[in-house]
C-alpha cells in the first residue's frame, strides 16, 4: 500500500536562510577515517546493498508517465538492482502515477512514497524540488529499514550498464575522506569528443543533482539549514550570496558519464538552454565490474591535488581565454581567466557558462589536448608565479617549469617527490 511520509515542513517553513555547518558537524566529519580497509587483491569495501536504497524521484508535471518508466525501466534493467530496495518517491497525490507505480508494486519490484504536499503545481518549479527532495531524504533516512546511504535518480534520465558498480567503487572514497561530500554520476563535461576514460573518475565542486548519492550523515547535516527554494543552487556553494553548504568539500563523478538526461525536464529557457549541451553527453556502454575501476586512492584529496599540481606546473601558459589553442603541440595547457572571461571562452569551444570546475580548475579535452581553465581567484596560479608575478602571460610557452608554494588549503606540497599523473 502506499505510504504517506509525513513530518517534513511546509516549503513556507522551511528554513529560507541557508546555514553554515556547526561545530558538531564537523567533528562528525572528522570522524569518519575509521571504515574498513578492502581486503588484499580488492580495491573496494562491498557496500551492504539492502542499506543503499535507490530513490527515483516522480513529479506530477509530464503528460504521460513515458519518463518516468523510462528511468525505472533503466534502473531495473541493472542487473544488481535486485539487491537493493527501489522507492519512487511521489512529491503529491497523482492518479496517473498512481495507476502506474501501483502496477509495478503488484510485482513486487519497488516501494512507493506519496508525500502529503498540497497542490505541488501551485508552487515554483524551485519550491516543489527543494520541498521533495527534503522530504524524500527525510523518508528514506528515517526508514525502519535503517539506511546508510541513498541514490537519487531525476525521473527523465538513462542508465549506464555499470551505474551501480560506479557507485559501489567510488563509496569507500566518500566514506573515508571528509572532504568528500558526495557521488554523482553525470560529469557535465563528459562530452564524446573529449575522449574521457570509462573506468577513471575526477573530483570536482559541482553539483549536479542529476543522479548522485549521499550518507545518511549528510543528511543529519543539512537538514536544519535546507532551504525553501533552488537546493542545488545552495549545494553549489551559495551562488545567491547564501551560506556554503558545500563548505569546500568536492563530489566524486566518473570521466564517462553513467546518466543522460531524456525526455523534456526542463522548466525554463535558461535549463532549455542548459540541456542543449547535456544532450552533447557520452553514456557509457562497456558493462565494467567495480574492481575493474582499480585502485582509487588517486581521488583521496592530498594525491589529487599532489598530481593535479604537478600538471598545473608543466602546463604551458596561454595568455588568456583569447588566445587560441595551438592544436598542432602539445599540451597540457593552462589558460587564466577572470570574470565574463569563461563565458567568452566557454562560447568559442561550445561549452555550457555555468562553471564546472573543482576548486576553481576546470578541466576538459580539446582535439586530445588537456587544458586547464583557472580562475585568477584560485590559489592554483600560486604554483606559477611567473604569472602572479606579471611576466609576460606567454614566457612559460617554450619550457620553464616553477615550482609554486605550499598553500595550507590545498593537499598538495611543494617540493619532495611528485606523485604520479592523475588519469587524465
Amino acid at each position: 500500500a502506499d505510504a504517506t511520509a509525513g513530518g517534513a515542513p511546509r516549503a513556507d517553513a522551511h528554513v529560507g536562510g541557508a546555514q553554515a555547518p556547526g561545530k558538531g558537524a564537523l567533528e562528525r566529519r572528522g570522524a569518519r577515517m575509521k571504515e574498513a580497509e578492502p581486503k588484499e587483491g580488492e580495491y573496494y569495501r562491498p557496500w551492504d546493498a539492502k542499506k543503499v536504497a535507490l530513490v527515483v524521484m516522480a513529479y506530477c508535471d509530464h503528460e504521460t508517465t513515458h519518463e518516468l518508466a523510462k528511468t525505472v525501466d533503466s534502473l531495473r534493467g541493472l542487473g544488481k538492482a535486485a539487491m537493493h530496495d527501489i522507492f519512487v518517491s511521489q512529491e503529491g497525490a497523482d492518479s496517473r502515477l498512481n495507476t502506474y507505480v501501483v502496477g509495478l508494486q503488484s510485482k513486487g519490484v519497488l516501494k512507493h512514497i506519496v508525500h502529503d504536499t498540497v497542490n505541488p503545481r501551485g508552487m515554483h518549479m524551485r519550491e516543489r524540488t527543494a520541498l521533495h527532495q527534503h522530504k524524500a531524504m527525510e523518508g528514506i533516512f528515517n526508514d525502519p529499514q535503517g539506511y546508510t546511504h541513498a541514490i537519487f535518480f531525476e525521473d527523465s534520465v538513462e542508465l549506464a550498464p555499470d551505474t551501480l558498480d560506479f557507485f559501489a567503487a567510488a563509496t569507500p572514497i566518500m566514506d573515508k575522506d571528509p572532504s568528500v561530500w558526495c557521488v554523482s554520476g553525470s560529469n557535465e563535461l563528459g562530452y564524446g569528443e573529449m575522449d574521457w576514460e570509462e573506468t577513471k573518475m575526477m573530483r570536482t565542486s559541482h553539483f549536479s543533482g542529476i543522479v548522485w548519492m549521499a550518507r545518511k550523515e549528510l543528511w543529519e547535516e543539512l537538514k536544519p539549514a535546507w532551504p525553501s527554494s533552488s537546493w542545488i543552487e545552495w549545494m553549489n556553494e551559495g551562488k545567491d550570496g547564501g551560506a556554503s553548504a558545500r563548505d569546500g568539500r568536492s563530489c566524486i563523478i566518473p570521466e564517462v558519464s553513467r546518466v543522460k538526461r531524456v525526455g523534456n525536464a526542463v522548466y525554463s529557457a535558461e535549463e532549455a538552454k542548459y540541456e542543449q549541451y547535456l544532450s552533447r553527453v557520452k553514456l557509457a556502454t562497456a558493462p565494467v565490474d567495480h574492481n575493474m575501476f582499480g585502485d582509487l586512492s588517486y581521488l583521496i584529496k592530498q594525491n589529487y591535488d599532489n598530481a593535479l599540481a604537478v600538471q598545473v606546473k608543466k602546463a604551458r601558459i596561454l595568455g588568456s581565454t583569447r588566445s587560441e589553442v595551438p592544436f598542432n603541440s602539445y599540451g597540457p595547457f593552462l589558460i587564466p581567466y577572470k570574470g565574463s572571461d569563461y563565458a567568452m571562452f566557454a562560447r568559442k569551444y561550445h561549452l555550457p557558462n555555468e562553471i564546472v570546475d573543482y576548486e576553481g580548475l576546470t578541466v576538459i579535452k580539446l582535439q586530445s589536448n588537456l587544458i586547464y581553465l583557472v580562475s585568477e581567484d584560485s590559489q592554483w596560479l600560486l604554483l606559477r608565479p611567473e604569472r602572479t608575478k606579471g611576466s609576460h602571460p606567454d614566457r612559460n610557452l617554450h619550457g620553464a617549469h616553477p615550482h609554486g608554494p605550499h598553500d595550507p588549503h590545498f593537499g598538495f606540497q611543494a617540493g619532495g617527490a611528485h606523485p604520479q599523473d592523475p588519469p587524465w
